[in-house]
This record gives structure tokens, sequence and C-alpha cells, in this order.
């Protein structure tokens, strides 16, 4: 691996993350086995770069240039390949799994990558790459899946079809519905007159039909008017004198309307006289709306929710998964129900919209709270595990502290806990003890160790690049092997590293002092 090309990449990407558009030209550089999870190499070039067995999970490498590059045994899974140029990359054994293939160009030799299922193919990638049928095929076969097929000959659709290559959208947009006015008239005269709008069953419909499907007004006025049709004759109808005078506490816009009715010996309509007698057309029912015993008891239960979801992430020394991903949810839920216990200013005078109101604040509460990440105050509880825990507890800790972006470990006694593997890049050891600390294949890239101790650390396989462990007490001491990428220039010798700026004849008095035999042997 080039020391000086890694330190120039990271270099690039930390600029990157500051928000700065750092090109990033590293043809020809060898990058076997780096480490570049999530990175942002986006438009990078890494023409005839070597990359065999390097970590480029989830990278960012859209219109990257990689032609004529070694990615063999590389791991890809879910990158992000849109654009990039592959054109004469080797790619035997790399695993391309759900990564997104769109537009990129492609080498002859896709098909023998470690594993293509999920990947994202698409035909401009195909042209770009100029595969043919039988490229496709194989694609196909090894488990890639194309979007937007349309483009594509007919049997190559249906082969593509019939191997599952084609997401079940894809599938659905080749196959559209005809539209309602044909379905209208290839149906029967009895579905027409069924979907047909209302006013045409109105005019198709019988006189009977429609005298029944006619609105109230209507059907009032027919009744009406049969009545007036039944009037008495003129001899018998009450002279004026003998009427009786209008009641008193009958609305005026009843008696305006009944009197010349009762005069005519004419009937009110059934709903005339409801509202005669009731004094005025009867209120609409107010709309449903909540006890306030019943919003408190829902903030309750919020509140007891929260209580038990913060006891239980206090209590479980090293809180699972499971709870974390529940605390999220649940806080979010619990919040939502406090908001019941808010009296709503107004809400006597507008009762129909106080239940609306209420759930439009639940609605914020839950949106504010889950955005907040309550499940995050578990860091918390874990720096209280390093501690008090035992060893296995204060490793597991260090690690999902790391995995949740919490990387200062400054003063922190880490001696003797098992932190192989671990991926600790850009983390913060200053005056921390990590003597005997198993740091075996450790991501440790641009981390600060400052004055820490690793006497005795083992730091074999482990990456140190771009850090400054050179000035932490006991870095002679600590164990490296041939794996070991030391800082800077420095070098492992005799299973120890040693620091760059030693002399030579140090170092070889060093060599004979730790290869001399003990004082008293024979």
């Amino acid at each position: 691996m080039d020391t000086a090309a890694l330190h120039t990449l990271f270099g690039a990407l930390s600029s990157r993350r500051g928000g700065e558009s750092t090109a990033i030209e590293l043809p020809g550089a060898d990058l076997a086995a780096a480490h570049l999870r999530c990175a942002d190499l986006q438009g990078a070039n890494l023409a005839g770069a070597r990359l065999d067995g390097a970590k480029l999970t989830g990278a960012n490498l859209g219109g990257a240039r990689l032609d004529a590059a070694s990615l063999v045994n590389a791991d890809l899974t879910g990158a992000d390949l849109r654009w990039a140029d592959l054109s004469g990359a080797l790619i035997g054994g790399a695993l391309l799994a759900a990564a997104d293939l769109r537009g990129a160009k492609l080498p002859r030799s896709l098909s023998s990558a470690g594993s293509l299922v999920g990947a994202r193919v698409d035909p401009s990638a195909c042209a770009r790459s100029g595969f043919d049928e039988e490229a496709i095929l194989a694609l196909a076969s090894a488990g890639a899946s194309f979007d937007d097929i349309a483009s594509f000959p007919s049997p190559l659709r249906d082969a593509l079809a019939s191997a599952d290559a084609v997401p079940e959208s894809a599938a659905r947009s080749r196959r559209p519905a005809a539209p309602d006015s044909r379905r209208m008239e290839a149906a029967p005269d009895s579905r027409r007159m069924e979907a047909a709008p209302d006013s045409r069953r109105m005019e198709a419909a019988p006189d009977s039909r429609r005298m029944e499907a006619a609105p109230d007004s209507r059907r009032m006025e027919a009744a009406w008017s049969s009545q007036r049709s039944s009037a008495p004759p003129e001899s018998q109808r009450i002279p004026e004198s003998q009427r009786m005078p209008p009641a008193t506490d009958v609305p005026r816009q009843g008696v305006a309307i009944s009197a010349p009715r009762r005069a005519a010996g004419e009937r009110e309509p059934p709903a005339v006289r409801r509202a005669a007698v009731s004094g005025g057309p009867r209120r609409a029912p107010d709309a449903p709306q909540l006890a306030r015993s019943t919003e408190l008891r829902l903030a309750l239960s919020g509140g007891a929710l929260l209580l038990v979801l913060a006891a239980a992430v206090a209590l479980a020394k090293i809180p699972p998964r499971g709870l974390l991903l529940a605390a999220h949810a649940g806080s979010a839920l619990g919040a939502a129900l406090l908001t019941f216990a808010l009296p709503l200013v107004g809400a006597e005078r507008n009762a129909p919209r106080s239940l609306g109101a209420r759930l439009v604040l639940a609605a914020f509460a839950a949106t504010l709270v889950y955005g907040l990440d309550p499940s995050r105050l578990a860091v918390f509880r874990l720096r209280a595990t390093l501690a008090s825990g035992d060893a296995a507890q204060r490793s597991t800790a260090v690690r999902l502290l790391a995995r949740s972006g919490h990387r200062s470990f400054d003063g922190l006694d880490l001696s003797g806990l098992d932190l192989s593997r671990a991926d600790l890049s850009q983390s913060s050891f200053r005056n921390a003890r990590l003597a005997g600390a198993d740091l075996s294949g450790a991501a440790l890239m641009e981390s600060t160790f400052g004055t820490a101790d690793l006497t005795a650390a083992n730091l074999r396989g482990a990456d140190l690049t771009g850090t400054d462990a050179e000035q932490a007490t006991g870095w002679e001491l600590a164990a490296c092997d041939a794996a070991t990428e030391l800082p800077g220039e420095g070098a492992c010798l005799l299973g120890h590293p040693v620091r760059a700026s030693q002399p030579s004849g140090d170092t070889t008095a060093r060599s004979a002092h730790e290869g001399a035999a003990p004082a008293g042997a024979l």
C-alpha cells in the first residue's frame, strides 16, 4: 500500500467533510486493502489504481474514473457507481450487491463479480458498455436488476421478466390499463347505466324511479301539488271571521307561510309543522369531541410510557438495538400523548375544531421528538458502563459509542480491553490508558493519541496512518507486525514499532540489546 497516497486521500476526504470541493487525483495509486467505507469519492480520478481487497461499502463513486483499475475481491456493497467509468477494470471476486450501476461504463467481465444480487443496471449503462443480449442475460442470471427496460427488444424484455430481473413497478408499467372511456364503451348497457352520472341515470329512469330519486324539496313540491288539487270546495271553506288567530309564540316566518295555506284549507307539510312547533329549524349536532377526563388519561399514559423507556435505558448497562429503536419510536408517541394535557384556548367556542387541533398538536410534537432522537441519551449510560462495567461490557460500550459517532475517549482507562477489528478512526485518546489493549486489525486512521499509554498494546494488523501514535507513552513497547500500518515513515523492528526519527545507530544498539542474552546466562 502506498502510504503517501493514502495520506493524501484522507486529507482530501477531510477537506470534503469540511465543505470544500477538493479534487481527488490519484491515478495508479496503490490503495489495496484500504478502509474507505461510506467515503465521498465522487468524481475521483482512480484510473489504473490498485484497490484489491479495499473496503468501499456504501462509498459514493458517482462519476469516478476507475478505468483499468484493479478491484479484485473489493467490497463495493451498496456503493453508488452511477456514471462511473469501469471500462477495463478487474473485478474478479468483487462484491457489488445492491450497488447502483445506472449509466456506468462497465467491463465485459462484470458477470464474474463475486456478487451482483440487487445491483441496479439500466439500458444506458448497457449501451455505454456495448453489452449485447448475451451479456445482459448473464448479468440477470448473476442477480442484477434492470430498470426502465422499455428500450430493450420485446424478446429480451420477456426474458428479463421471466428471470425476475425486472422490479415489480417496471413490470406493471409495461401493461398500461385501458382508459375509462374504452372500458365504458366495452361494458354492457346495465354496467354503463350503473357507471353513468346521476343526471343521466335520472333521465333514463321511469317516472316513479325519478320521483323516488329526486331530492326532498322536489318530492315535497309534488306532494304539495297533489294536496292542493284535493282542496275542499268553496262551500266547505271556513269564513274569514270564524278563523282562529295564529299563536303568538309561532315565529313570524312560520305565520307568514302557514296562514295563507290555512285560509285555503290546505294542510302543511310535516317539515313545516315541525318547524312551527319547535320554533325554528332543528340544530345540527356538534362534531365529536373528547372529554377532558379522557384527554388527561391519554396524557398520563404518555408520561408513563416515557418514564418506562427512560428507566429501561438507564438500567441496561449495554442497551440492545431493539431497546434503542423502541425508545426512539416510543418517545415520539409519549410526547404526542402528553400534548393532550395542554388546555386549548377557545375550545368551548369552537368545539367542532377542538379534536382536529388536538391531533395537529400531537402530530407536531411527535415529529419534533422523533427528529431529535432521544435514544441518543443512551450515550450517558454507555459512558457510565465504561467506568463501572467488566472488561467485556466496557469493550462493547467502546464499540457502540464509536458506532454512534461519539469518538472522544480522552482520559479513560481502556487497559486490557478487546478492541480488535474495531472502527475507531478519527477518535481521540489523549491521556487515555491503552496498556495491554488488543487493537489488532483495528481501524485507527487519523486518530489522536497525544500522551496516551500504549505499553504492551497489541497493534498487529492495525491501521495507524495519519495518527500521532509515535508521541504516545510506551510506543516502542507495543507489539506490531508486517501488516501494521504505522504513521509517517515508522517501521516495525523485531515486533515493536520504531520512531521514524530514531538514528540508525540507536536502532542497531536497541536491536543488539533486545537480542542479547540476560545477565548471568551461560
